[in-house]
């Protein structure tokens, strides 16, 4: 969250999809400490320019409209923000409404606004129920998926859709990654995804990633019996200066998005459980391990 009395300091190559969120937040904590209305917030600022109206307001604040700089300008000078907050947050309405490498066609539309997200998260809590989570998943691996789920994608189109999910693997190599906590029901290991040589490799990368000092991998075992990840699977982003964590589900029907802090609360006590049934990194490579022996 953008604090009332703060200046966010604005870094090089900040993700505008987070940008975006923080000068969503940032309009509305300001109208509340105004103590306006949307109705009278549109009112007030319709005397700075006449496009202003409740439903412009509503769409700023729930992020489904970028706006401009001068707008933000009038904005603040309308909410009555100081001026160096009101210059801090003019800066982060030009960086969100650049445009992020994900937001191209190699990432489906849909998970651009996640991507963008993940793109900025300081930590990520994944848990799969059926699949090797994206950003651990090798090229083969996610080709072979990819072409199993839509089976009538063009060559092509397939290639660069692997590419973008294989970009999106660079957050957990950058300068400062994120630290990702990832839990896997044991099925995902005997669902072989390809061949045998390309499940081998994914074994491998996986084996690999426990090994890295910014990843925690567990596996939850069958014996572990019933238990809250049955619901599905979900990820919880935690984001620099948001007033709390973003849950998210992805399924057929779209993206899920969780924001109250009751339902990320619940996302985050239902990851701290499962973490707690499921096996321990050294274990868990263990299992990883014997399940790749299989395919040696």
């Amino acid at each position: 969250m953008i604090k009332l009395g703060s200046v966010v300091a604005l870094t090089s190559g900040v993700s505008p999809t987070l940008r975006l969120w923080q000068v969503a937040e940032s309009c509305k904590n300001y109208r509340d400490a105004a103590g306006l209305t949307i109705e009278e917030a549109a009112e007030r600022l319709r005397s700075r320019s006449a496009r202003w109206s409740r439903s412009k307001i509503q769409r700023l604040e729930t992020r489904l409209y970028a706006p401009q700089p001068t707008e933000i300008e009038q904005l603040t000078a309308g909410y009555g923000v100081p001026a160096d907050e009101a210059a801090a947050l003019v800066q982060m309405a030009r960086e969100a409404r650049q445009k992020g490498w994900w937001q191209t066609s190699a990432i489906p539309k849909h998970f651009q606004t996640f991507v963008g997200l993940e793109a900025a998260a300081t930590e990520i809590r994944q848990f799969d129920l059926a699949l090797i989570p994206g950003l651990l998943q090798t090229s083969d691996y996610a080709r072979a998926l990819m072409a199993a789920i839509e089976p009538a994608t063009p060559p092509d189109v397939l290639e660069h859709l692997v590419a973008g999910r294989m970009s999106r693997q660079q957050v957990l190599t950058r300068a400062d990654p994120p630290h990702l906590s990832v839990i896997m029901s044991e099925a995902v290991l005997h669902c072989q995804v390809g061949s045998r040589r390309v499940w081998r490799g994914q074994l491998e990368r996986l084996l690999e990633a426990i090994d890295s000092q910014n990843i925690v991998i567990q596996i939850l075992p069958f014996t572990a019996g019933p238990h809250p990840g049955l619901e599905g699977s979900f990820e919880v982003l935690s984001l620099p200066d948001l007033a709390c964590d973003v849950g998210f589900a992805e399924g057929t029907i779209g993206s899920l998005y969780m924001e109250s802090p009751e339902d990320v609360r619940r996302c985050v006590m239902r990851f701290a459980t499962l973490s707690t049934v499921a096996l321990l990194p050294d274990a868990s490579a263990a299992l990883v391990s014997s399940v790749l022996k299989e395919y040696q």
